[in-house]
């Protein structure tokens, strides 16, 4: 029944299309380097759970082919934007000092994997459909162990001694696909956002859903990836484009101006998508139900059988999910650091946390 609602929803999402008009969009390009860490926050820090991951993405048109186009869900629209990731993740237990199992606590779990991504935007709707691929491997192949432990002996911390306990080998064949709409309390400082996802594959599955708001100074979160100022994209807004938002949309648009010219409003969407400078504040909050959480129970295609074995009744499927921060984004740099709160599903000792911190440059 669960995987059957994961797969409807697939479906139903699947066949959401809309043509847009535009004509000379061009793809942004950026290399996105993305470290999530413990030691990036200050309350509720703690070496445990997620503990760390590197993320590496590099975002181009020459991702952009008829083959990843077809593979990967998205809108009939030219606002798209494709990219490949290289990633690698590091789960552990609360007591890292342990070298026997731990059978109350999660296990040890590394991976490493390949993302490929595409985001297609309705900009002139506010909708916005991403999907993505991931492939590689989870367990000693991966790494992880020795990498995590290389860096606390870099920076004189314990190191982690359960990794030898660590989840076997095990394929990663995932796909994810998200969707977000505008909810209609916009002005021209703030945007509001619902979402829902779904994921499934042979390593996890699970759907979400959840919503999301920013504050300050800003392009659009429905133009590109991530709203980033793209100076490549030459496309210029005319009235003919102000005329096929409809009046939610439009309020992107300061009142003093939507009084006026609808070419008046143009030329104020294309000074806004060409700021150099942007700041602003995030939150965001979502409740998940996990079906299978391969970095807990070992992916559905192992190489060898786990050294413990973990089922569905051995941890919390309900999580819930809250994040905040800031963007600081000048010219071609692009800086993020956001803090994650989650439930502790394993020991249900409240909550634990972790910051991440995004680097970027736009080609």
């Amino acid at each position: 029944m669960r995987i059957l609602l994961v797969l409807l929803f697939m479906l139903s999402v699947s066949f959401i299309h809309a043509q847009e008009n535009t004509e000379e969009y061009k793809q942004i390009e950026f290399f996105k380097l993305n470290e999530s860490n413990d030691l990036f926050t200050y309350w509720y820090q703690s070496d445990k759970y997620y503990t760390d991951g590197i993320h590496m993405e590099f975002v181009h048109k020459i991702f952009n082919n008829k083959l990843a186009d077809k593979v990967l869900l998205g809108f009939d629209t030219k606002y798209k934007d494709f990219g490949l990731s290289f990633n690698h993740d590091m789960y552990t237990p609360k007591n890292t000092q342990l070298t026997t199992v731990d059978s109350t606590d999660r296990p040890y779990a590394g991976q490493l994997y390949f993302t490929y991504k595409k985001v297609s935007n309705q900009f002139f709707k506010g909708r916005k459909l991403s999907s993505s691929m991931s492939m590689g491997v989870q367990g000693p192949a991966a790494m992880a162990g020795k990498a995590q432990n290389f860096v606390h002996e870099a920076i004189n911390n314990p190191t982690a001694k359960g990794w030898d306990n660590q989840i076997s080998n095990g394929i990663i064949l995932d796909y994810e696909v998200q969707y977000m709409g505008m909810i209609p309390l916009w002005s021209p400082v703030n945007e509001l956002h619902y979402f829902g996802n779904a994921h499934f594959g042979t390593l996890n599955m699970s759907t979400e859903v959840g919503f999301r708001f920013k504050f300050g100074r800003y392009t659009d979160s429905y133009m590109n990836y991530y709203g980033i100022a793209n100076d490549r994209n030459t496309y210029d807004f005319e009235a003919s484009d102000i005329a096929k938002m409809n009046k939610h949309r439009r309020k992107i648009i300061p009142k003093h101006i939507r009084e006026q010219s609808l070419e008046k409003q143009a030329d104020y969407l294309n000074k806004r998508m060409t700021r150099k400078f942007q700041f602003y504040f995030f939150t965001e909050g979502s409740l998940s139900y996990i079906i299978h959480d391969g970095s807990v129970e070992g992916s559905f295609i192992q190489f060898s059988d786990n050294i413990y074995e973990y089922n569905y009744d051995d941890y919390d499927h309900t999580k819930i999910l809250g994040r905040y921060g800031f963007v600081l984004q000048y010219s071609h740099f692009y800086l993020e650091y956001a803090r994650y709160l989650q439930n502790d599903s394993f020991q249900h000792h409240g909550v634990f946390g972790y910051g991440k911190i995004i680097l970027s440059w736009v080609f």
